[in-house]
């Protein structure tokens, strides 16, 4: 016995020995997109190794010495890394280039870390799974440097996204490859994007000008979103999510991967439905994804087909800060006298923070020979989106050989639906203040006394404003490689564009018929509208668009070096079919305008060694302005039409480590002859008159810090600090034209030295995550925003007409800052494996701590009154409210 008990103590003591000898080497294995790769096989002597896990991660246990480890995976470039190992464990990642390139590469244009010289930041799959929470797609991309993502007034659907100060007009957002920005506006709706998380491979936000060869308006940076497909691991996975206020969505997604017979598959599907924080902000909405690859020889073809067909209720007007809580007013500068004020004038207060002012209640009658039936009030809301874009993409990826790769994607967008609103905002009801729907509809079907209304005319409707759209384009791209260190790329740009906006009765509200001469070409007999009839407005835009681009790439030894030029052509055509004819009888349109423009840009990485590297771009742009900024609705050519002008500048230092990763970057990006986002309404002489303001100047620069250290193999801290200086450096003259088109007023003004609004020109994100257990986690996450200003209209600047818009100096006065603000957010969520079935329960909090804040504002709110450039005449969207979110999800 004795004997025993000494030969187990001396195991022990050996075993206890070997271990304290040994150190633990470990890391993640990813190709260049930042996907992780399973099944890598991670060596140091022949037959000697590890195999990575569904993490992408793998473990040795080595003794004290020196080591080769090499890893190589099939389709890949294989890699090797000398490692010295001591009395630490150590952290060892790789990255592995595909052995030829992918069509992600050759379209999506990603860039890539320690060679691309711009400044850029990925956002991972298991990033966006982890704390998404079925939030807009922009509001996770706050993880990211110099970005500013809000939910505006609620709305599912209606977030917005500002990078660097410039809002995502100016901003590229692109679906493989495909440019989604709207053609006349440039806008982004991301209602129309719902569901994509289920099918993200990766999502990189590059800020600045970015990678792209293409001729896009990437002022403030670019969005990159690529799709699963045939490259990617078979599975099926199935997620219930549930939320507050009613919120449910089920989804389902399958990928076969790469099939023996060259076939691949994905599909995905999502339904969501809820009842929103915001009062009213219901939303109903599905998401189909289809994904069809076939390889043959040398040719990959691939056809998508996505779509998103949504409905949602809107809060889509800003009010008074003490509208939704009077402590906070107080808090943000308003003063007690002005809130008796508003109060005493008819203006609610205290309303909270879900008030939204676009319902109300309403009965509908139901009358019949013998009776008028009164059923119960129903709460209906008056502001309201719906809309469906159907995208399909038809592409062939030709490898031509090792050295030339062609692709050619022919795209169709087909959009449908617009946003429904009163012909007349109703009054409210001073009980709730909420509209009063139901003062108009008994004035509509005529049962309020005197009985008036023999006819039943509907003097307010419900009415559609419909802007439907139909985009076809051919991207054609090729990639060359010359030698080992220099390739060429080049490629054609072509895109035609319909859109295509009318108003149309949607509810008579009770009445029989509703009068509109908004039809110039109508005789008085036929202004009787019904349900579907047009009425107001009913035009189309046509945009063609032409585009050559090229770009050459020099890379040997630490050193890369590109040079990208593009041209374009822009050309817009408009045509109204309710103003008066022609006089041979055809339809008012106008000519075709055609403007050009074109792009210069240029970059350097050198790799200062292993660890550290540098980089450097500059850039010019020449921008052709947008549709609205070149005719108006009297078809009627704005005059004296600009380019816009960008020149940007751009440096960037990166630190790399196993455990440890720093970017810093620094930008100058001076803007000319900035337009507005829309033509302005000013009120002269109690007419209301469109103003399309040129020659406006801004400069933006900033510096951006991006951290990451893993403290122990389960616990990571990652920060950013975004520091910007954005403002206004122009002063110049605006033009008032009539309903002709004719000059009537000049308006100057005098922005210099004003800060850009609307978006934080400081941020700071503090995320804590600690894997407990193998499986389970806990994340925190700290966001501060600050130095954030209210969204001005430079015409309030004007020394003449508003002389109190500048201080005693005759300097300007600047627009109103908003409170800086915090938002604490918390996630955690477990997942095992039961053989190869995963599950994946995950819980998220935002605004943990129930914070309140101002996420976006306007500056002297043109109607909500007053000009005092304060607290008191903002007009403002107060943030949303603690919200939480729980997934199970189940992957075979």
């Amino acid at each position: 016995m004795k004997a025993k008990f000494i030969l187990f103590i001396s195991l022990f003591l050996f075993a206890l020995g070997v271990s304290a000898q040994t150190k633990n080497i470990s890391g993640v294995v990813t190709d260049n997109l930042g996907e992780v790769l399973i099944g890598v096989n991670v060596t140091y002597e022949q037959g000697k190794g590890a195999v990575t896990g569904m993490n992408g991660e793998y473990h040795l246990q080595l003794k004290p010495g020196e080591y080769d480890l090499h890893v190589s995976y099939v389709g890949f470039e294989s890699q090797q890394k000398h490692i010295t190992v001591e009395d630490k464990n150590l952290f060892v990642n790789f990255s592995l280039k595909p052995v030829t390139l992918s069509e992600v590469e050759v379209v999506g244009d990603v860039a890539r870390t320690r060679e691309t010289p711009i400044a850029f930041s990925n956002v991972s799959p298991l990033q966006i799974e982890e704390q998404l929470a079925s939030q807009d797609i922009p509001l996770i991309l706050n993880a990211t440097p110099g970005v500013y993502a809000t939910q505006s007034g609620g709305g599912d659907g209606d977030a917005r996204i500002s990078i660097r100060g410039f809002n995502q007009r100016n901003v590229a957002v692109m679906l493989d490859g495909i440019p989604v920005n709207d053609m006349e506006n440039g806008w982004v709706y991301w209602s129309n994007w719902f569901g994509l998380d289920m099918v993200m491979r990766y999502t990189q936000v590059q800020r600045g000008l970015g990678a792209s060869k293409l001729a896009i308006p990437s002022v403030g940076g670019t969005i990159n979103i690529a799709t699963k497909g045939i490259d990617n691991e078979r599975g099926l996975s199935l997620k219930q999510e549930v939320g507050n206020n009613g919120f449910l969505r089920t989804s389902v997604g399958l990928t076969t991967g790469r099939m023996a017979n060259g076939w691949g598959v994905t599909f995905a599907g999502s339904y969501k439905r809820g009842n929103g924080w915001v009062d009213q902000t219901w939303t109903e909405g599905w998401f189909y994804f289809l994904r069809v690859d076939k390889e043959f020889k040398k040719h990959t073809l691939s056809f998508t087909a996505m779509g998103a067909p949504q409905k949602h209720g809107q809060r889509s007007h800003m009010k008074h800060i003490s509208t939704y809580d009077t402590k906070y007013a107080l808090d943000a500068g308003m003063s007690q006298q002005t809130i008796d004020s508003l109060q005493q004038n008819g203006i609610p207060t205290n309303m909270g923070l879900r008030y939204n002012p676009n319902w109300g209640y309403l009965s509908r009658i139901s009358i019949t020979e013998t009776d008028t039936i009164y059923p119960g009030p129903k709460a209906s809301s008056t502001a309201n989106n719906f809309y469906h874009k159907p995208l399909f993409s038809l592409r062939d990826f030709w490898t031509v050989n090792d050295r030339l790769y062609i692709s050619n994607i022919l795209y169709l967008s087909l959009g449908t639906g617009g946003g429904r609103g009163f012909s007349t905002t109703p009054e409210y009801d001073t009980t709730n203040w909420q509209q009063d729907l139901q003062t108009s509809y008994n004035t509509n079907i005529n049962v309020v006394p005197p009985y008036f209304n023999k006819t039943k005319q509907s003097t307010n409707i419900m009415r559609n404003a419909m802007n439907n759209h139909f985009w076809l384009g051919l991207l054609s791209t090729f990639d060359y490689t010359v030698n080992q260190s220099v390739s060429i790329s080049g490629g054609l740009d072509l895109r035609t564009y319909k859109g295509e906006h009318f108003r149309e009765v949607y509810d008579l509200f009770g009445g029989n018929y509703y009068l509109d001469n908004g039809n110039q070409n109508e005789d008085n007999d036929t202004t009787k509208k019904y349900v579907g009839d047009i009425i107001g407005y009913h035009n189309d835009a046509m945009v063609r668009w032409g585009g050559l681009f090229a770009q050459v790439k020099y890379q040997k030894g630490s050193l890369t070096t590109f040079v990208n030029l593009t041209s374009s052509l822009s050309a817009y055509k408009r045509i109204d079919y309710f103003l008066p004819y022609a006089t041979d009888g055809s339809v008012n349109e106008t000519d075709w305008k055609y403007l050009p423009g074109f792009t210069v840009k240029g970059g350097a990485n050198y790799n200062l060694n292993e660890s550290m590297n540098v980089f450097m771009n500059i850039g010019y742009i020449s921008k052709a302005q947008r549709f609205n900024n070149v005719f108006d609705r009297n078809n009627e050519q704005f005059r004296d039409i600009k380019n816009e002008r960008v020149r940007a500048v751009e440096l960037g230092y990166s630190f790399v480590k196993p455990r440890l990763t720093l970017n810093i970057n620094t930008y100058f990006t001076s803007w000319l002859n900035k337009p507005a986002d829309r033509a302005m309404r000013i009120d002269i002489d109690g007419v209301f008159y469109s103003v399309n303001i040129n020659n406006m100047n801004a400069r933006h620069m900033g510096i951006e810090f991006e951290f990451a250290y893993r403290i122990t193999k389960n616990l990571t801290l990652e920060s950013l600090l975004s520091l910007g200086d954005w403002k206004w450096t122009s002063a110049d003259t605006a033009f008032v034209y009539d309903d002709n088109g004719q000059l009537i007023q000049k308006r100057p003004f005098d922005a210099k030295g004003l800060y850009v609004g609307d978006a934080a020109q400081f941020q700071n994100r503090e995320s804590l995550r600690w894997e407990i257990i193998r499986g389970l986690y806990v994340n925190g996450v700290f966001t501060w925003f600050g130095k954030h200003y209210a969204e001005f209209n430079p015409l309030d600047y004007n020394h003449d007409l508003n002389p109190w818009a500048f201080d005693e100096n005759g300097k300007p006065r600047q627009s109103w800052k908003i409170p800086n603000y915090y938002v604490v957010d918390f996630h955690t969520g477990y997942s095992w494996y039961v053989k190869k079935v995963g599950f994946h329960i995950r819980a998220s909090v935002i605004n943990l701590l129930d914070g309140r804040f101002i996420t976006d504002a306007q500056n002297n709110d043109q109607y909500l009154g007053g000009k005092s450039f304060d607290a008191a005449s903002a007009g403002v969207y107060m943030g949303l409210g603690r919200r939480f979110n729980l997934s199970l999800r189940i992957n075979f």
